[in-house]
């Protein structure tokens, strides 16, 4: 039997072989322990709380600010215009005379008028005193009877055109246009001044197309929206609706009367803004368009919040109206549920979510705040 002599290590050579144990028994080791489970990943998301929809509706509508009455006004006779009194902007009073024709025609009109007038007067006076001695037919009485009667009518006409050969103001207003100059030749009826009779007060004009004026009536309150009124904002009511549409638009004008204010002028442009009863297909929980997705006739999805979990779950809706806002959502969901307004890109069904603070809460934008509490 072969003994073997151990041999003998220094102390050095001992804490080498000890310190290269201990090196690989740490690297195996580390090797074999399992690596940390991954943790869910958390999207953050606006969260909407779902509420019935409202049970009136907006319509808008722009519209010019005009007098009431806005009256064109000029001669009925040709002739030369002799002066214009105002310009535009000025504030006449009524009666005021706005403007006159040279009156030299007008007048010399007249006059022959009335010499004419004379002259078949006296010799109706000599027919008749001749027809009563028999010198004269009743056919020649009657023909200088009838010259007599026209002398007249052309006194009365002559008289017409002097009368109207001045324009003067049928009520106070505002001189709104001036189309004409003194010196210039008009005829029979041309514009020379509009007027903004201030008697008739100030309205809002606004075009609107059928749909909307069927649910129009006259008396309805409405707020409109003109930024040179100190607040922005008037009262009016309705008081016209046409009854006919434009023939070039389609569109029916709605007249809106304003109360007196100084900052109105005409020709302003506002917003009508009219309240009204909600459409029949209107009934059932208002949601934000951005909320829903696969979006297929009148079915869609949106993702469920559930508070205790903040997980989602994808949830199918039935759809009854929809636009570019909100829609009308009539089956899969129940007042006050969460549903997730954006953020839907990266979503699954049960991914876990972090509600952000909503930034402009509404009636169908809940604020997120609750839900982030629940959340936690």
């Amino acid at each position: 039997m072969r003994f073997v002599t151990a041999r003998r290590y220094g102390p050095l050579t001992l804490s080498l072989i000890v310190g290269a144990s201990l090196a690989l028994s740490a690297c195996s080791g580390g090797k074999d322990d399992p690596a940390p489970a991954a943790a869910d990943k958390v999207y953050p998301v606006t969260i909407a709380q779902v509420q019935p929809a409202s049970t009136s509706a907006l319509i808008t509508a722009a519209g010019t600010v005009r007098y009431r009455y806005e009256t064109p006004l000029g001669f009925t006779t040709a002739g030369k215009i002799a002066s214009i009194r105002f310009e535009e902007g000025d504030r006449v009073m009524p009666g005021a005379l706005i403007a006159a024709l040279d009156a030299t025609q007008v007048g010399a009109n007249l006059e022959s008028a009335r010499a004419e007038q004379q002259r078949a007067q006296a010799e109706l006076g000599r027919f008749q005193q001749l027809f009563e001695k028999g010198w004269v037919t009743r056919a020649q009485l009657e023909r200088a009877e009838a010259t007599a009667r026209a002398a007249t009518a052309q006194v009365s006409t002559a008289g017409f055109a002097s009368g109207t050969s001045r324009i003067l103001a049928p009520s106070g207003g505002i001189i709104l246009a001036r189309s004409a100059e003194p010196g210039q030749v008009v005829a029979a009826g041309t514009q020379i001044v509009v007027l903004g009779e201030t008697s008739g007060g100030m309205v809002l004009r606004a075009p609107m197309i059928d749909s909307d004026i069927a649910r129009l009536s006259p008396g309805m309150p409405v707020l409109v929206r003109l930024s040179a009124v100190p607040g922005g904002e008037i009262e009016g009511v309705i008081s016209e609706i046409d009854a006919r549409a434009n023939p070039s638009s389609g569109a029916f004008e709605v007249t809106v009367a304003l109360p007196a204010n100084p900052a109105l002028r005409s020709g302003q442009i506002g917003t009508a803004e009219f309240r009204v009863a909600a459409a029949p297909d209107a009934s059932g929980l208002a949601v934000p368009a951005s909320a829903v997705f696969n979006v297929r006739a009148d079915e869609g999805f949106v993702y469920l919040l559930d508070p205790k979990t903040s997980r989602v779950r994808a949830r199918a809706v039935q759809i009854g109206r929809i636009d570019d806002k909100e829609l009308i959502v009539t089956g899969g969901l129940r007042p006050g549920d969460r549903i997730v307004t954006s953020g839907l890109v990266l979503l699954t069904d049960g991914a876990k979510v972090k509600p952000l603070a909503s930034r402009q809460p509404s009636r169908t934008t809940a604020a997120a705040a609750p839900a982030a509490a629940a959340a936690r």
